[in-house]
C-alpha cells in the first residue's frame, strides 16, 4: 500500500542540512583548507603546471561556452590570475606566490559550489511544489483549492514511493544517507527532493545541481536556498574537481544527507544508467576512511533510487541528442518547426491529463557495496558482519592507498548498477513501448535504429495479434526475472493482458503532442513518433531480455 510517512525529525532545527547552514562560513573555511592540503602534497613544478593548465582551460571555457549562471567578472578574474602567473615567472616564480594564486582560486570555487539552506524558503517551496506537482500529475480542476494536507495525501496516488523505505528511515537517524538516483529529466532534482520530504518523511537532503539549472532566476532563487550545491560539468581542471570532491566528502562526514546523480547528467537514450562517474563516489570512500580514523561510528550509506516516469517532458529532445551523438552521419533529424497548434496541444494535455511517477529505493549499501542492515552493520554475502576498518588496513595500520581505493570505487559503481537493474520498476507504458519498437524492428529487417526512427510513421500500423502475443511474452519474461530475484515485481503489470495493453497505450507519453503509441480513428495501433517510442522502450534495455523472446510464437502478419 502506498503511504505518506510521518517525519522522523519533526523540528527543522534538528535536520543536518539546517545545522550545517548555521555554520556555513566556518565550513567553507574547512573545505578550502582541505583542498589546499591536498595540493600542498605536490611539488612546486606539479603545482605550477596545474595552475597554468587551469587558467588556460578556464579562459577557453569562458570564451567558447559562457552561461548566464556563471559567477560575475570571470574573464577579469582569470586575466588577473594569468598576469600574476606571468609576473611570478618573470620574477623567479616563487612557490609561495603560486600557492597563493591556487588558494585564491580554491576560495572562489568553494564559494561558488557551497549551498545555503533557508527555513522560510523551504516552507514556501514545500507549499509551492505541492501545488506544482498537483497541477502536473492531476487534471486541473479536480480540487485545486483543497487544503495543503489533502493535496499531499492525494499526491501519494501519483508520486509513488516504493522499495526499502523503512530501512532508510531507520538508518537516517544515525548515519549519512547518500541517495544516488537514476536521471532522465530536469525535474529529477526537485522531484526527488520533494518526495524525500513529503512522501518518505526524511529530513531535507543537500543535492548537487547542474549550474545550467541556475540560468533560470526562478529556479536559482529556490535552489540557492534549499541546500543545493552547484556542479559545473564544463570545468574539468584539477583544482575545481578537487574542490568539488572535498565538499562532497566533508558534508558527508558532517552527517548531511545528500542526493547526487552518479550518471553525471540525464540519460539521453531513456535507458537506466550502466556507466557511472567515479569522482564523487570516491569522495564518499575518503569520507568513510576519515570517519574511521576519527573513531566515529557514523557510516556513509548509499541508497540507489530508480525513477520511473510514464511521461518525460523532454523525451523527444533527449533521444535526438543521443542519436546525434552515437549515430553522427547516420542520423539526420527531420524536425519540423514546432507549430502553434502543437504548443496548444501540449498545454492542453499538460493541464487535462494525469500521469504518475514512481521512485523505488534500493537496498542500502556501504561504500564498498556491502548490504547494510537496519542496525547499520555491513553484511557479507555469507551473512557475516564486516568491519569496514579492515578495508583500509595494511600490516595492521590505516593507510591511504589510492590504487586500492580506486578499485573499491569501481566495485561500488558496479553494485549500484546491479541495484538499478534489480529495482527498475516496469510500468505498462514501458512494456508496450518496448513491444512496439521491437515489432517495428522485426518488420523492417536490416534497418538499424537510426533508420527505423526516420521511417514515415503514417505508413505503418502494428499487427494487433502479434503485438498482443509479444506483450504476453514480455510480461512472462519479466515475471520470470522477478521469480529469480533479478527484478522486483511490478504490481502494475500483474493485470489482465488486455487491460495492461490499454493502460500502457493510454499512459505512454501522455503529455506529448505526438503520441508514441495510440489507436487511430479505425482502431488500428499506430505511432505518431518513433523517436519518443524508442526513448520509452529503452527503459527495459538494461534488462537484456531481447534474446529471451520466443519470436517463433509471435505472429508478424499485419
Amino acid at each position: 500500500m502506498d503511504q505518506q510517512y510521518p517525519h522522523i525529525l519533526k523540528e527543522i532545527s534538528d535536520w543536518p542540512v539546517y545545522k550545517l547552514s548555521q555554520k556555513r562560513k566556518e565550513f567553507v573555511h574547512v573545505v578550502e583548507n582541505d583542498v589546499l592540503n591536498h595540493f600542498d602534497n605536490l611539488s612546486k613544478e606539479e603545482l605550477d603546471q596545474i595552475l597554468a593548465k587551469t587558467i588556460y582551460q578556464e579562459k577557453q571555457r569562458i570564451k567558447s561556452n559562457p552561461w548566464k549562471a556563471d559567477p560575475p567578472n570571470e574573464m577579469q578574474f582569470f586575466r588577473k590570475l594569468q598576469k600574476e602567473y606571468n609576473d611570478n615567472h618573470s620574477e623567479g616564480n616563487t612557490y609561495e606566490r603560486t600557492r597563493e594564486s591556487v588558494f585564491r582560486l580554491i576560495k572562489r570555487y568553494t564559494e561558488e559550489i557551497s549551498g545555503h539552506f533557508n527555513v522560510n524558503t523551504f516552507y514556501f517551496a514545500r507549499k509551492a511544489l505541492t501545488m506544482f506537482f498537483t497541477c502536473m500529475f492531476f487534471p486541473i480542476g479536480w480540487n485545486i483549492f483543497s487544503s495543503q494536507s489533502s493535496k499531499k495525501k492525494r499526491l501519494t496516488e501519483a508520486m509513488i514511493l516504493k522499495g526499502e523505505v523503512e530501512s532508510v528511515r531507520k538508518l537516517c537517524l544515525d548515519h549519512t544517507i547518500i541517495l544516488v538516483p537514476t536521471h532522465s529529466s530536469n525535474l529529477d532534482s526537485i522531484l526527488v527532493g520533494y518526495m524525500v520530504d513529503a512522501m518518505a518523511g526524511l529530513p531535507a537532503f543537500s543535492y548537487g545541481a547542474g549550474l545550467n539549472l541556475f540560468d533560470s532566476e526562478f529556479f536559482a532563487f529556490f535552489m540557492n536556498r534549499l541546500g543545493a550545491y552547484k556542479v559545473d560539468r564544463r570545468k574539468k581542471n584539477q583544482i575545481y574537481l578537487q574542490t568539488l570532491s572535498s565538499y562532497s566528502k566533508l558534508i558527508a562526514m558532517e552527517g548531511v544527507h545528500s542526493i547526487f546523480f552518479p550518471g553525471g547528467t540525464r540519460s539521453r537514450s531513456g535507458e537506466v544508467e550502466s556507466r557511472l562517474k567515479l569522482g564523487l563516489l570516491n569522495s564518499l570512500l575518503l569520507a568513510q576512511r576519515n570517519l574511521i580514523q576519527q573513531e566515529n561510528e557514523r557510516k556513509i550509506i548509499l541508497v540507489p533510487a530508480i525513477l520511473s516516469y510514464e511521461s518525460v517532458l523532454e523525451a523527444r529532445s533527449l533521444i535526438i541528442q543521443h542519436l546525434k551523438t552515437t549515430g553522427q552521419e547516420k542520423f539526420t533529424t527531420r524536425e519540423p518547426s514546432f507549430s502553434l497548434w502543437q504548443y496548444i496541444t501540449f498545454l492542453y494535455r499538460f493541464v487535462k491529463k494525469s500521469s504518475k511517477v514512481y521512485m523505488t529505493l534500493g537496498s542500502p549499501m556501504d561504500v564498498f557495496g556491502n548490504s547494510v542492515n537496519v542496525s547499520g552493520d555491513s553484511i557479507s554475502q555469507t551473512g557475516t558482519i564486516i568491519n569496514q576498518r579492515d578495508y583500509f588496513l595494511r600490516n595492521g595500520k590505516l593507510v591511504w592507498d589510492t590504487q586500492r581505493e580506486s578499485i573499491y570505487t569501481k566495485e561500488l559503481s558496479e553494485k549500484i548498477i546491479e541495484q538499478y537493474k534489480k529495482y527498475n520498476y516496469i510500468l505498462p507504458s514501458h512494456l508496450v513501448a518496448f513491444a512496439a519498437f521491437r515489432l517495428l524492428s522485426k518488420l523492417n529487417p536490416g534497418q538499424d535504429i537510426y533508420n527505423l526512427v526516420q521511417l514515415p510513421e503514417e505508413e505503418m500500423c502494428f499487427p494487433e495479434i502479434g503485438f498482443r502475443q509479444l506483450c504476453i511474452e514480455i510480461k512472462r519474461i519479466l515475471n520470470d526475472l522477478s521469480e529469480q530475484g533479478r527484478l522486483i515485481k511490478s504490481e502494475e503489470i500483474q493485470v489482465d493482458i488486455d487491460l495492461l495493453i490499454d493502460k500502457g497505450i493510454n499512459e505512454l507519453g501522455v503529455y506529448h503532442s505526438k503520441r508514441p503509441l495510440k489507436r487511430d480513428e479505425h482502431a488500428r495501433l499506430v505511432s505518431e513518433d518513433y523517436l519518443a517510442l524508442l526513448f520509452y522502450s529503452n527503459k527495459l534495455a538494461n534488462l537484456e531480455i531481447e534474446d529471451l523472446i520466443q519470436w517463433e510464437n509471435i505472429n508478424l502478419q499485419i
